[in-house]
């Protein structure tokens, strides 16, 4: 590939494309592509030589941001700072008369997500980045598909929400604002972090959710606690929200009834028995031939009985769900 060292002074010409513009591939798949056309010129205002050139194309979040944190993601992706997950896609275009084309997302397809917001385009040719950034800009049909195709985020920041749909199918169908509560660490960017202080959520999975205890507070403020619960013993209201509380069992006793020293009798030939007024003894009346046929067991003298417990945990009936959090707007 040619490698102009001039590029640090080229200008350019940009065809600016429109947000979402959707260009069918020639398989039955189809994919969402944005065509980007522009024009590579000199210093002098005189088209780059005819060749094949490397460009790079990248989206970012600001127009002259260098942090990880600009830098879009790709689909799936959560952690800017690896590279691998950053959105970009290199291709070696044929450029004549300083006009090139190509349709981004043709290598790596393009995440919906980064279109939430301003995107802007980093273009490099070979290892010169061409400034300024390109921000997209809307077509006018793209804010129809946009309404259409987005999904308006449920409920409030801070809001908690049991859901039978998994983690995938419930971002579908509430949005991404929502995140499991799993006791991730929030990013500074997050509307419940970055306005509220929350920097690490709780992690509720297996767990039994207990509503905070309540102490009244005087005052007219309808939103304050007007009367005190006080039914939760080892917490109370100034317990931070989402601390753990460990399994416990109140205090209690088992009573075992026992008969003390004893000992216990049976007739081997069925013969009934009658007592004798002797204490501890039973005589056997006979009810053939009138020979006693009694039979006497050991004793252990005063003795309990263990009672044990199965299971791994004490527990109420109980249907399981999934939990979300919302962190964002």
């Amino acid at each position: 590939m040619k490698n102009h060292q001039y590029f640090i002074s080229l200008l350019r010409y940009i065809l600016i494309p429109g947000l979402l513009l959707v260009s069918q591939s020639v398989t039955a798949q189809q994919d969402a592509y944005i065509n980007y056309q522009g024009i590579l010129k000199l210093a002098s205002g005189e088209p780059s030589a005819d060749g094949d050139y490397d460009f790079t194309f990248s989206f970012w979040s600001s127009a002259t941001g260098t942090a990880n944190s600009d830098k879009l993601l790709k689909i799936g992706a959560t952690d800017p700072n690896v590279p691998a997950n950053q959105w970009s896609e290199t291709i070696t275009l044929s450029v004549a008369g300083g006009v090139f084309s190509h349709n981004l997302g043709t290598v790596t397809p393009m995440n919906p997500k980064n279109f939430t917001g301003p995107v802007y385009l980093n273009i490099r040719v070979g290892s010169k980045d061409l400034v300024p950034r390109t921000e997209f800009s809307y077509s006018p049909y793209s804010f129809f598909v946009y309404n259409t195709r987005t999904v308006v985020c449920s409920g409030a920041v801070g809001d908690v929400k049991y859901s039978i749909l998994p983690p995938d199918k419930f971002k579908e169908a509430n949005g991404d604002c929502w995140v499991p509560l799993d006791g991730r660490t929030l990013s500074s960017s997050d509307v419940l972090r970055q306005t509220y202080g929350i920097t690490t959520l709780p992690n509720a999975g297996g767990q039994f959710i207990r509503t905070q205890d309540f102490t009244a507070v005087a005052g007219t403020e309808y939103w304050k606690p007007k009367n005190s619960s006080n039914l939760d013993p080892e917490r109370d209201s100034s317990t931070p929200v989402g601390t753990l509380q460990n399994g416990s069992l109140t205090t209690h006793t088992h009573t075992i009834a026992t008969a003390g020293n004893h000992r216990h009798s049976y007739d081997r030939r069925g013969a009934s028995t009658a007592n004798n007024g002797n204490t501890g003894d039973n005589t056997v009346s006979s009810n053939d031939n009138g020979t006693t046929g009694q039979v006497t067991t050991s004793t252990s003298g005063a003795h309990g009985h263990n009672i044990n417990s199965a299971g791994s945990e004490t527990r109420p009936v109980n249907t399981n769900f999934w939990i979300y959090i919302r962190i964002n707007n």
